[in-house]
């Protein structure tokens, strides 16, 4: 067969991409990302071999307007830019204020009340949401109830749930090569998630893991354009996506007050779950970004992800630390990954 002149050349060239496109290939980064999450290693790894950094109350950071005792310095976009992928989301409801535009905590659609808050947060942030809001749970909210990121209560700091979930469906968009994890405290039905998860074009890269058998590797969901892991804390399952979190994870214990009750034991989860969450911060109220970085140096943060990886006998882990960026927790992933 001779050489085809360069006309046809070029006009089979863009009848492949028309092609391509019409059947709704998933777009590639002009940038040519390679491997999987960064890692060329990564892609015939399974995803319990993994180690993700991740971010704790993710939303909550001092950069957004209107957050008191952040958990975080940046915003998700920027966790996403700077190596974060796995993130730690409370859903609640709440109904913004005509008034002066503060989000306030919809306690009764969640089935709370003022009594069960405030044996949930320190006497002191109770105060401030008063404050803001001239008393947490009493009057009526005017308006309907829409899912926020909070964390306990709205008053303290919110981020409307569509918004930042389209920032993730933005990142996955742009780097096809790029596997994200979600784990969410949900106060709000799995309907009103799953709504919104489609709304923000999120629903599309959500996968449903396998239950009691291996778990695919990141190549496997980079190649089904899968790549979206989505995990409910109470009421996951339906849809199938939204996975019942301690069915595949299993953690370390919370509340730790001093850096030597950081332990590895099992707190919830079954000792089959394969996958592992690795709770590194310490919540003396207020979040301090200074003990933070203590826990978080190299040394520290590295020496207690191979001692929990070791005693759960799993190769990986997500690992949520508070202000990711004065700890070393995307520079171990990367170290430990390779």
């Amino acid at each position: 067969m001779g050489v085809w002149p360069a006309w046809r050349r070029i006009a089979l060239a863009v009848m492949i991409a028309a092609a391509a496109s019409a059947c709704g290939a998933p777009h590639r980064e002009a940038a040519g990302e390679s491997g999987c999450n960064d890692s060329a290693e990564l892609c015939s790894r399974p995803v319990q071999d993994v180690i993700f950094p991740a971010t704790h109350n993710s939303y909550a950071a001092t950069e957004e307007a209107g957050w008191h005792f952040a958990s975080q310095t940046h915003s998700i976009p920027r966790q996403l830019r700077d190596g974060i992928r796995a993130f730690l989301l409370d859903i609640h409801y709440g109904v913004r204020d005509p008034a002066n535009g503060r989000v306030r905590t919809d306690l009764g659609a969640e089935g709370s009340d003022r009594n069960k808050v405030a044996q949930q947060l320190p006497a002191v942030a109770l105060q401030v949401a008063d404050r803001v809001a001239g008393g947490v749970g009493l009057g009526r909210l005017k308006g309907k109830p829409e899912p926020f990121l909070c964390h306990t209560l709205c008053e303290l700091g919110a981020e409307p749930l569509e918004r930042e979930l389209r920032s993730m469906a933005s990142f996955l968009e742009k780097h096809p090569r790029q596997v994200v994890v979600v784990i969410v405290e949900d106060y709000v039905p799995p309907a009103t998630i799953e709504r919104v998860f489609a709304a923000a074009g999120l629903e599309r890269y959500a996968e449903t893991l396998p239950s009691g058998s291996r778990l695919p590797t990141l190549g496997q969901l980079v190649d089904g354009n899968h790549r979206l892991l989505v995990f409910a804390e109470k009421k996951g399952g339906s849809p199938s996506w939204y996975m019942p979190a301690f069915d595949f994870i299993q953690d370390t214990p919370l509340g730790a007050l001093h850096p030597g009750q950081l332990s590895c034991e099992r707190y919830r989860g079954m000792s089959a779950s394969p996958l592992l969450l690795i709770n590194h911060w310490i919540p003396p109220f207020p979040p301090s970004p200074a003990v933070n970085a203590q826990i978080g140096t190299a040394a520290f943060l590295g020496s207690r992800i191979r001692r929990c990886t070791r005693k759960r006998h799993i190769g990986g882990a997500i690992v949520a630390v508070d202000f990711y960026e004065r700890t070393a927790v995307v520079e171990l992933a990367r170290q430990l990954n390779g």
